[in-house]
């Protein structure tokens, strides 16, 4: 997986909540890896199906993904980890703290009825 704009000294991009009208306060780093391929990558391994994702550079999370997200157990998580990590050259570790992160995101957004989005800088 292409490393992110970190590598190149730039912004990192960043998962929020958006209530459809404004950002809070609520989000995860995307950390050192393309976040618009994690996101296809994590859509696949959770749902079992591939789906392209907007050019646009803030887009909403799939339904189908957050979904995954808010109800994945340790396991589960435990086992797309195992599978992402090497694919965004990252440690397992650090790919599963990730990935809970975003699972913590994810249930605060769905708790407020609220969507997850992706803004890559």
């Amino acid at each position: 997986m292409r490393r992110g704009p970190a590598d190149q000294g730039g912004v990192l991009s960043t998962f929020f909540i958006n209530n459809g009208e404004s950002r809070n306060g609520d989000s995860v780093p995307a950390g050192d890896y393309d976040a618009r391929e994690a996101v296809a990558v994590w859509h696949e391994l959770f749902t079992g199906v591939w789906e392209p994702l907007p050019e646009h550079d803030v887009f909403e999370l799939p339904e189908g993904l957050v979904a995954q997200l808010v109800k994945a157990d340790p396991a589960r998580m435990h086992d797309v980890a195992l599978t992402w990590a090497p694919q965004a050259d990252m440690g397992f570790h650090e790919a599963f703290a990730h990935l809970s992160a975003l699972s913590g995101l994810a249930r605060t957004a769905v708790s407020r009825a609220h969507g997850v989005y992706l803004e890559i800088t």
